[in-house]
């Protein structure tokens, strides 16, 4: 399955707690969607100017094979198309793109349709997004 971009809107979750001099940006930017992946991954300077706050670490391998250590950091508020949902980021490379991997997409109920290369609702709830609980 081929990767295509979207369009993403990324906040600091914490943004509402923090004054505003401590605040990080919003951020809307292009996002490359790879169900393969599993996470959103964000580079460095994306983090930095959402001033997340790093929570972690986590091993991580790549499609290249390698095996790495990377940051985590939280938490994004994350919105697609009209839908959002709360995540942690994974830490890139400075001058990588960002990632949004499949983890968040459940979460948000979109499937992708590899022959259109886009995001489509859940035929099952089109309007808003279905969430299994078992």
């Amino acid at each position: 399955m081929g990767v295509f971009k979207v369009r993403v809107t990324l906040k600091n979750w914490q943004n509402r707690f923090l004054p505003k001099q401590r605040r990080g940006e919003d951020i809307e930017c292009d996002a490359l969607v790879d169900s393969g992946a599993a996470e959103l991954s964000l580079p460095a300077e994306l983090i930095e100017r959402l001033k997340l706050q790093q929570t972690g670490h986590v091993q991580v391998y790549t499609a290249d094979g390698g095996r790495h250590t990377y940051r985590v950091f939280g938490i994004v508020d994350l919105h697609v198309q009209g839908r959002s949902c709360q995540v942690r980021a994974i830490e890139l490379p400075r001058g990588t793109k960002p990632l949004l991997g499949a983890l968040p997409l459940e979460e948000m109920d979109w499937h992708v349709s590899p022959k259109e290369k886009k995001l489509v609702p859940s035929p099952e709830s089109p309007d808003e997004p279905l969430i299994p609980l078992c």
